[in-house]
């Protein structure tokens, strides 16, 4: 008799089982939806961090070049920060994290790891003005490296671009030429790289010829520069201030 009530019995139970089986369900897929939503703040959070992480790594990156240039031949020198620009669109002048309390003077010289960038104009407790190489009140003296001859690189208001002046159409220059700092002047030391010549055009009417240099330096968006200290360097006030 059991057995042959069996099947009655498992119907009659059936939607017992099945609304179990519902509510089992449906706790399982709010469980999910909690997993997976946490498990999206977690990507979330990973993909900041990772962020931030790749960000330190390139900053490391940028601080070990600045170490390890090659340009840094004589005297000691000092790494600094950019913290912000001139307020004036049409002056090229950075703002950087050390200051008189750093022993930072007016006229020394700021680069990166690839050129020179400018010169100390200004200097605060805690902060100092540096004057682009870009800017157009901005000039330095200068001697190629292949030719030797001597001559004067000016700003032209654009980070990217600045101009070789009072160049004879007859001198003995090319695209591609290395553009060094001469030291006359006592401005800059001599030996650092200021750009290269990226454009020569000679005018058969004109005196001299138009020559821009691209600069060197990462004038528009580096994050870290070095402050030179040479003793055999006068420091004086730059070009643009006299």
């Amino acid at each position: 008799m059991h057995a042959a009530y069996n099947p009655i019995y498992a119907l009659a139970s059936y939607p017992v089982l099945s609304k179990e089986w519902l509510n089992q369900q449906t706790k399982s897929e709010a469980q999910l939806r909690r997993e997976n939503t946490a498990m999206q703040a977690e990507l979330l959070q990973a993909k900041v961090r990772l962020q931030k992480l790749s960000e330190l790594s390139a900053e490391n990156t940028r601080l070990r070049g600045l170490l390890d240039t090659p340009l840094i031949i004589d005297g000691r020198m000092e790494i600094a920060e950019v913290i912000g620009t001139d307020a004036d669109p049409l002056r090229h002048i950075i703002v950087i994290n050390r200051g008189s309390t750093s022993h930072l003077s007016v006229g020394q010289t700021v680069l990166d790891d690839q050129g020179i960038m400018g010169q100390i104009i200004d200097v605060y407790p805690h902060s100092s003005r540096i004057l682009l190489l870009s800017d157009m009140e901005h000039s330095l003296s200068v001697r190629l490296e292949r030719s030797g001859m001597r001559a004067i690189v000016s700003g032209t208001g654009d980070l990217g671009r600045l101009k070789m002046e009072y160049v004879p159409t007859s001198a003995n220059i090319k695209v591609g030429d290395k553009v060094f700092s001469s030291g006359l002047g006592q401005h800059f030391p001599a030996g650092y790289l200021v750009g290269t010549v990226s454009k020569v055009q000679r005018h058969n009417s004109g005196e001299f010829a138009q020559i821009e240099v691209t600069p060197a330096a990462q004038l528009a968006g580096g994050h870290h520069v070095v402050v030179l200290f040479s003793d055999s360097l006068a420091m004086e006030q730059p070009y643009a201030n006299r």
